[in-house]
């Protein structure tokens, strides 16, 4: 007998990887977006994307592109074999905008829930293990809401300045510095929540975390990797290309 509307399970709920690729990165030096660069044969954008297609906790990819560089970043796309759905959306004049033009392009499917987590990633780090944003993932859906980070080395010293630039306290605890990175995830309705009060409020974020942690809401930390470094100038651009290896997947 078929299941009656009642009986019927519902939709799994998706987690949806918010891909950030509208920034111009004028410290590359470079005539054009520095997602486009080539890094071991292919461009950064597609080693991006290619990390998370290969996520096991990740069902959907929405990429945010300049809105002149839309088609590109869709041709790099399907060139390179992206398999799970991909939306497109347009990016605005800062990361925080273009954050809330994704939230904004989600809304519909995260006010009807049929959107549990979403992940937010700067594309100019191509190297994130695939391992590492399913570990993510996993903890925003414990947490409410976690980031990627490394640690401090042993041997590294931070200090804190005043303001006219003079050392106010040294040394500062280096296991208690971590470097953020992303992806940051978040259960999607709360990340929703923090972006619209952001936008009432006339706030904006360095990261996304920043707005989240506005609500009151702790970020987990999850262990990242060395490798999922930014890439900002030419030199970064050889740091990753020593990355990719014959081992490494790309």
């Amino acid at each position: 007998m078929p299941e009656s509307p009642a009986q019927a399970s519902p939709p799994p709920q998706r987690t949806v990887a918010v891909i950030l690729a509208a920034g111009q990165g004028r410290r590359m030096g470079a005539p054009q977006n520095k997602v486009f660069l080539t890094i071991a044969g292919k461009p950064l954008l597609a080693h991006t994307l290619a990390a998370f297609d290969r996520a096991a906790e990740v069902t959907d990819l929405l990429l945010v592109a300049h809105p002149d560089e839309l088609d590109l970043a869709r041709r790099i796309a399907a060139e390179h074999g992206i398999r799970k759905p991909l939306t497109l959306a347009a990016g605005g004049a800062t990361r925080h905008q273009s954050e809330q033009n994704a939230l904004d392009a989600l809304r519909p499917d995260i006010v009807a829930g049929r959107v549990a987590v979403v992940l937010i990633h700067d594309a100019a780090r191509p190297l994130v293990p695939a391992a590492d944003i399913d570990a993510l993932a996993r903890a925003a859906r414990l947490h409410g809401g976690a980031l990627l980070a490394t640690p401090l080395a042993p041997d590294e010293v931070a200090v804190q300045l005043d303001p006219d630039g003079s050392v106010a306290s040294t040394p500062l605890d280096p296991t208690a510095l971590w470097r953020a990175q992303t992806p940051q995830a978040f259960i999607a309705d709360e990340l929703l929540r923090a972006y619209d009060l952001a936008r009432r409020d006339g706030f904006e974020g360095t990261d996304t975390a920043a707005s989240y942690e506005r609500l009151g809401h702790p970020v987990h930390v999850v262990p990242g990797s060395p490798a999922n470094l930014k890439v900002t100038t030419p030199d970064d651009l050889l740091r990753a290309a020593a990355f990719l290896t014959p081992e490494r997947p790309q």
